[in-house]
Formats: structure tokens, C-alpha cells, sequence
């Protein structure tokens, strides 16, 4: 019996060392291949069992977490960027689209479409005007993570800006064709602002100190005054076609009195480069296919789109107004969803499913 179980142990020493040697040769061949040569492979960091579906995420620099929607699953989790490793999953929500950490207001903003039959019919009535939805905007505080208030989302909530000059939170409500506007303060939902097609994403400028958001049916991008939350213009993008991404780049970058942005037109595989101030189209790019989140890293001077296909494009913007294409890296099934470390300047990319696990992949830019 002794001999035999030490047999067995024996054998159970081994599996797990080829497991392990497995595991080491699988990270070397990721490091040694598939990034190069844009990125340098970290680790993929475990979130839980797979989904069918991760979205938007937001850094805390200085509390070194990253939020991250793990939308299929209902959650919204917490990763320790210093430790990295998972800290909290977050239930009780149906669905979470988008999410914003304002650290200055010890807050986290998520985006809760509704799950199920009726909420998707409500979605459906939304689209063509029968029906203010039945989404929501969760509202947490970042020491506890306790939710502080669940208000109106409309019909599909989805990305989220913070203006921190009047101090208002602004959420796309995509199919419902609006723009909604929070009162940071006072966590509570003040206005809705019609925009005249379909919501994309949803930024700040504080250059302009103007609000955009890209307006999918209509190829538009319309700009919002905060202070008066009301329509100002909408832009006409020559070449868009269904613009649903956008940032702002870095005022530091472009100087005093201009302002560009970004804008990722999942139509045509296009980033088109905007003049915030005109609606001038400056430049257009050949990005990955479908893609959906973008992420600045001012320091490096590159600009990151990520894709549905699992493909990250890359661009250099030392000049904020003609980004140069730097290439496409196959990231991983599903990996359209990435977040940039502005200290550390590691990207963090959140697969839905690699072998039937949810994980976050990170890598560290190469030195051109």
C-alpha cells in the first residue's frame, strides 16, 4: 500500500510540474511571438470562470486598481494593479457595460443594462422611440465598494465621461439615443439630452470644455455644453461609417486653443482624426476590423485600438493630428476592450474566455 501510494504521489508530482512546465513554455512562446515586435508579454492574471463578454474598464492610477465590466457575467470586478490579482467581483447586476473611476469624488460609475426578456423588449421599444428603457446607472464608493445609488439609465447605458469643472457625470445611452446627465454631487440623474441617432462613446474635453460623443446612425459627432447641458452641434464626419469609439488627445500635446479627437468607425475599419473645434476631419487611418475601445498613453505618444476580432492597432502620435500606423498585433479572441497604466505603461487587455477561464492579459510596450 505505501509503495503504491507513493506511486501515486509520485505521478502527481510529476502531472503538476508538466503543468507547470506547460504553463512556463506557453508564456514564453506568447512573449517570444505573438507580441513581438510592438509589446513584451507580462502574464494573463485570472477573473473567474469565462463569460461571454468583457467591456469597458477604468484605472485609478493612484489606489492602483483597475475596474473592469465583466458585462456577460453580471459583475463588476476589482484588480489590484500592485499586487495583481483580483480583489473583489461584484454581483447583483444584470448586465455592466460602462465604467468610470473618479478618484477625486471617491466614486465608481457603472453602466446596468437590463438582462432578460423583458428589459430586451424595452431595448427593442427604445430603439424606436416607445420606451425610456429600463437600464441604470450603479454608483459605488471606491473605499468600500458599496453602492451608493442606482439611478434611470435609459434604454441602453453604456460609456461615461466626467466633467470636473461643473462637476456632472455623462452617460451614452446608445439605443436611446440620447446623452444623460448625473449631478456628481448630489447622485442624481438631471437631464437627458437628445442627440438625434445612436449613442457611442462619450468623452470630455478639457480643452473646449465641451462634451462629445459620436452619433453611430448618423456618421455625426455632436458636441454638448456642460454648463447648460444643451446640444450645441453636431459635425458631419466625412468618411465615417458607424463612428462608435472616441478619445481626446492630451492638450499638452496639440497646445493652447485646439483640440482633436479620435474617433473609430467600426463600419468601415477607419480612425478618423478630428478637429474638436471645426469637425474638420484631418486624417484617416486603416485600423483593425470592428473596432470598439481606444486608449491613450501620452508619455509613449501611441494611441491603442482595440478590436472585436481580437486584433490591437497601434499609432504613433508624436503629431497628435496625423497619427502614423505602427501596425496590427492579434492580442486574443474577443480582446476589444484595453486600458493603458499612464505609469507604468502596461496595456490590460480582459479575455472573456482562454480555456474556459476570464483573464487579464497584460503587456508592456517595446521601444520602437
Amino acid at each position: 500500500m505505501a509503495r503504491r501510494l507513493s506511486l501515486l504521489l509520485s505521478k502527481a508530482v510529476f502531472l503538476v510540474i508538466a503543468i507547470n512546465s506547460c504553463i512556463a513554455q506557453e508564456a514564453s512562446r506568447l512573449e517570444a511571438n505573438s507580441f513581438a515586435p510592438l509589446f513584451g508579454y507580462i502574464g494573463d492574471y485570472p477573473l473567474g470562470n469565462s463569460t461571454d463578454r468583457i467591456d469597458y474598464q477604468s484605472i485609478d492610477v493612484a489606489a492602483r486598481r483597475i475596474y473592469i465590466a465583466k458585462m456577460g457575467a453580471g459583475q463588476l470586478l476589482s484588480f489590484d494593479l500592485g499586487q495583481e490579482r483580483l480583489a473583489a467581483a461584484l454581483d447583483n447586476f444584470p448586465k455592466v457595460t460602462g465604467v468610470l473611476a473618479v478618484p477625486e469624488l471617491h466614486k465608481i460609475y457603472a453602466s446596468v443594462p437590463g438582462a432578460g426578456l423583458i428589459p430586451s423588449l424595452h431595448v427593442a421599444l427604445g430603439i424606436v422611440g416607445l420606451s425610456v428603457g429600463r437600464g441604470a446607472v450603479a454608483v459605488l464608493d471606491t473605499g468600500n465598494l458599496h453602492e451608493i445609488a442606482r439611478l434611470p439609465g435609459g434604454v441602453f447605458p453604456d460609456g461615461i465621461a466626467y466633467d470636473p469643472k461643473d462637476r456632472k457625470v455623462f452617460v451614452s445611452d446608445e439605443f436611446g439615443a440620447a446623452v444623460l446627465v448625473i449631478d456628481a454631487d448630489k447622485d442624481q440623474m438631471i437631464a437627458r439630452i437628445d442627440i438625434g441617432g445612436e449613442a457611442g462613446n462619450v468623452r470630455y474635453d478639457p480643452q473646449t470644455s465641451k462634451v462629445y460623443v459620436t452619433v453611430q446612425s448618423k456618421n455625426a459627432l455632436a458636441m454638448i455644453d456642460p454648463a447648460t447641458t444643451t446640444l450645441v452641434k453636431r459635425y458631419e464626419l466625412v468618411g465615417a461609417d458607424h463612428p462608435h469609439g472616441l478619445i481626446i488627445a492630451p492638450g499638452k500635446a496639440i497646445g493652447p486653443g485646439k483640440a482633436i479627437g479620435y474617433v473609430a468607425c467600426d463600419g468601415n475599419d477607419r480612425l478618423l482624426t478630428v478637429d474638436l473645434t471645426t469637425g474638420q476631419v484631418l486624417a484617416r487611418n486603416a485600423i483593425a476590423r470592428d473596432p470598439d475601445v481606444l486608449a491613450l498613453d501620452p508619455g509613449a505618444r501611441r494611441l491603442y485600438v482595440a478590436g472585436e476580432a481580437g486584433d490591437l492597432s497601434s499609432l504613433d502620435i508624436t503629431d497628435p493630428a496625423s497619427p502614423r500606423s505602427m501596425g496590427d498585433t492579434f492580442i486574443g479572441k474577443g480582446a476589444h476592450s484595453v486600458a493603458v497604466d499612464l505609469a507604468t505603461h502596461r496595456l490590460y487587455l480582459p479575455l472573456a474566455d482562454v480555456n474556459g477561464r476570464a483573464v487579464l492579459r497584460i503587456l508592456v510596450p517595446r521601444p520602437e
